[in-house]
């Protein structure tokens, strides 16, 4: 403990030496590995990951984000399939085993894995626009990209939840389909119908429903992490900053 003398004699305790940002340990470059284990640290530690992501951007473990996302979206879509039950000549068939699943089960999965792709980015670069606008300390436009797609995390979850969800529920009988997928507005609001008379009273779909919202509040909530960390502004300006670029993206996307 540090004294002082001051002019009457008597001792006085001076405050231990603050560091400066120069004198903090600055932290080693992670490993492969590191990087690619960080969407799950995001989740399961945002405020430390986030920090640590502050300093050192990572945007290799963005690649096994993409490719878990992916498998994700993949996976929900087949177990999804494995619940359509259509007429083909007289007979229910699964629309596994018809010619219909292929050419649905290729379109739906590149156009949903471009949704979400779209939707990581406009998120990412929303977040980096109006958290330069809402202040804080200089960060490189890389930076703020890379940190921010980790928020898309998420979507592991999401997508993993809905898949167990599909596995849950029986399988529909869309009696009136001889083909798949609806080509008639008529026969997409009996699908709609249907879904909802079947599966609506049900706990499993009623609690992935419910997941959907909490897993958007989540999103916001790892959002205005980043923005805090990356930025060193306050919660209530990291709060909005999130929940101003989570809503321009679901007004463009919908619900992810």
């Amino acid at each position: 403990m540090n004294v002082s003398y001051r002019s009457d004699m008597s001792l006085t305790e001076e405050p231990p030496p603050t560091a400066s940002a120069e004198e903090q340990v600055e932290l080693p470059e992670l490993t492969t590995a590191e990087q690619m284990i960080l969407p799950f640290k995001v989740l399961i530690s945002p405020l430390k990951t986030f920090g640590q992501l502050a300093q050192k951007p990572a945007a290799m473990g963005l690649i096994s984000l993409s490719a878990l996302i992916l498998l994700v979206t993949a996976v929900t879509l087949y177990t999804s399939a494995t619940r359509i039950i259509i007429n083909i000549n007289g007979q229910p068939t699964n629309l596994l085993v018809t010619d219909y699943f292929s050419p649905w089960y290729v379109g739906v999965f590149a156009s949903t894995a471009l949704n979400v792709f779209l939707y990581w980015a406009i998120l990412a670069l929303g977040l980096t626009l109006i958290s330069r606008m809402f202040g804080g300390k200089d960060t490189s436009w890389r930076a703020m990209l890379v940190v921010f797609g980790y928020v898309s995390s998420v979507f592991i979850v999401l997508y993993v939840v809905r898949a167990v969800m599909y596995l849950a529920l029986p399988s529909i009988d869309f009696y009136f389909l001889s083909t798949w997928p609806p080509t008639s507005e008529s026969q997409r609001s009996q699908i709609v119908q249907l879904v909802q008379d079947m599966w609506g009273p049900l706990y499993a779909y009623q609690l992935t429903n419910m997941f959907t919202f909490v897993a958007l509040a989540w999103f916001v909530l790892l959002a205005a992490i980043a923005v805090r960390a990356l930025r060193g502004v306050g919660w209530g300006r990291a709060i909005a900053v999130a929940a101003i670029s989570f809503t321009f993206t679901l007004l463009l996307f919908g619900m992810p």
